[in-house]
């Protein structure tokens, strides 16, 4: 009598646990990426009332025993992907796929799906309680640095370098019906080796071949700027049907543009894989498409890319890759250990942390800037669970007062 009151709190026991569980999942139900929390029972073992033998005609006797009740076997998390939300902050980041942020405070390393990050005084990408996160440098050629981790950190002061001019494209048509001797002109800006503009206007001139043109090149106040021709020479050639002479596509030359006693190289080019400059009966549109130079720019902001890439944007269009956010992934996520803040910390169960990069290691996976990925609880399930764990604990209450009952009634059997 006494073993069924001990089964009735072992009852108890292990529903109160589960509802701790289940209102720790409802009070969580809006926390960032909070996993929701399972508690699974297991029997106690039972005592051997008989156990395994054979009666003296031979047959089997089969064992008997009485359970001792109920315990929490293990609690586990679910890991499933909780829906992203969106946020339209630069700085916020969901994942959607496997892994998790890694992230550092001081010599510990720590995971994390909540990507509600920010930037603080010194530039570092940090989550809300001030952990630094954690990825792998571009250098300065734009390769992948895959050594060592190290704080993402945005560089506010950083400029964009300046390029020199190398290649002017021109593309459109030259009017077929002009005569001799008249100009098309198109003018664009070029920039030298310190970034500074100029203007130069490029002048086609209609030869007596009604086929051929000469080109030369103009300050803006139209004086001839003097440049060597490197390639050929400054005419180009049409085919009867108006197509540009392929070997005429591209004219070099080198001209002094900052002045300082040393020649610059530059390309005009006439025609690509695509379109070329044409000659054809009609209107001119011939035009400069594009150039190559750019000046020095100011940063205004940076962007990151679903393959977790801090790409700096800057005023003059230069963008510059400047780090690739770290995802972790271990064997067995329930092997994580919570320590608060939305972190996990490894442990022996959950195995190594391994590191890779979304979209390459971890190839099902990306991340989405200017989102945040919400809790996978479900209240309906919850309330669910929580009426069965009510009844549970109603019943292992019962146990007790029934058995309590049965001891009242065995004591007053001698009055």
């Amino acid at each position: 009598m006494i073993r069924s009151l001990r089964t009735g709190v072992s009852g108890l026991k292990s529903h109160q646990v589960r509802m701790d569980v289940i209102s720790n999942n409802i009070a969580n139900v809006n926390t960032t990426a909070f996993k929701r929390g399972r508690a699974a029972f297991n029997e106690l073992l039972g005592q051997t009332l008989l156990g395994v033998g054979r009666t003296a005609g031979g047959r089997g006797i089969n064992p008997a025993y009485v359970g001792l009740g109920v315990s929490v076997g293990s609690i586990d998390v679910n890991f499933a992907q909780g829906a992203l939300e969106n946020t339209g902050v630069a700085t916020d980041l969901g994942i959607n796929g496997d892994g998790f942020f890694v992230v550092r405070g001081g010599d510990r390393t720590y995971l994390t799906r909540a990507g509600n990050f920010m930037v603080n005084r010194f530039g570092e990408l940090v989550t809300n309680s001030g952990l630094q996160v954690q990825g792998w440098a571009f250098d300065e050629n734009g390769e992948l640095r895959s050594a060592a981790l190290e704080d993402v950190r945005i560089p506010f002061s950083a400029t964009a370098p300046p390029k020199q001019t190398e290649n002017i494209y021109v593309r459109g048509n030259l009017n077929a019906e002009l005569a001799a001797g008249e100009t098309v002109t198109v003018s664009t800006v070029v920039y030298d080796p310190q970034g500074k503009a100029k203007t130069i206007i490029i002048e086609f001139t209609r030869t007596s071949n009604p086929n051929e043109w000469q080109w030369n090149l103009l300050d803006e106040d139209g004086n001839p700027l003097g440049v060597t021709i490197t390639s050929g020479d400054n005419l180009i050639t049409f085919d009867t049907q108006g197509n540009l002479d392929p070997a005429e596509a591209l004219q070099t030359f080198d001209w002094d543009i900052d002045n300082d006693g040393t020649l610059e190289s530059f390309t005009l080019n006439l025609a690509g894989a695509d379109d070329a400059l044409t000659q054809y009966a009609g209107s001119t549109t011939a035009t400069v498409r594009d150039q190559d130079g750019q000046p020095p720019g100011s940063l205004i902001g940076f962007s990151i890319n679903q393959e977790g890439i801090v790409e700096l944007n800057f005023s003059n269009g230069y963008q510059q890759k400047i780090y690739q956010l770290a995802l972790g992934s271990v064997n067995n996520v329930n092997g994580l250990q919570q320590v608060g803040d939305n972190l996990w910390s490894l442990t022996s169960s959950s195995g190594d942390l391994a590191l890779g990069r979304a979209g390459v290691e971890l190839n099902r996976t990306v991340i989405v800037a200017g989102t945040l990925e919400m809790s996978n609880v479900d209240l309906a399930t919850e309330f669910t669970d929580m009426i069965v764990t009510q009844r549970g604990y109603q019943a292992s209450a019962r146990i007790i007062t029934t058995s309590d009952e049965m001891l009242q009634e065995l004591v007053q059997l001698k009055r």
